[in-house]
């Protein structure tokens, strides 16, 4: 999980660069979820999910940048998927996530099909190109 593959290459090395770190961060954090838990790690764990939506949204915002530049036909859907993620992860318990290893596995079988389905359908669309 959490692995970077070549099928969602947009083409695009803005784009690509901020979703390599997308995938950097969710690894973090399941490297985290499957080791030992102790106070540091849950310290650690808590501001990698606060990264991770930190950057989500900040990676989600330069593509709204250049599809509103180019005048994208699907500007609006394709930002409001963006928001529903972004709304949807606000929503779970991040006191939960670190103490239950179910819950947290949960959220990142989430976060990764959320990701591999976006890219492959709805960015690569974006740069014209199909897997």
């Amino acid at each position: 999980m959490f692995e970077w593959s070549m099928k969602y290459e947009t083409g695009s090395s803005f784009i690509d660069d901020n979703h390599k770190k997308l995938f950097e961060i969710g690894y973090d954090i399941v490297t985290f979820i499957q080791s030992e838990s102790n106070e540091v790690s849950r310290c650690h764990l808590t501001n990698a999910l606060k990264d991770f939506i930190t950057y989500a949204k900040f990676s989600f915002s330069i593509e709204e940048d250049y599809m509103s530049e180019i005048e994208y036909a699907e500007f609006v859907s394709h930002r409001q998927e963006h928001y529903f993620f972004i709304k949807r992860l606000c929503y779970y318990d991040f006191d939960e996530i670190i103490t239950n290893k179910e819950s947290s596995q949960t959220l990142f079988e989430f976060i990764y099909s959320w990701l591999d389905q976006h890219m492959i359908s709805e960015d690569l669309k974006l740069f014209n190109k199909q897997i």
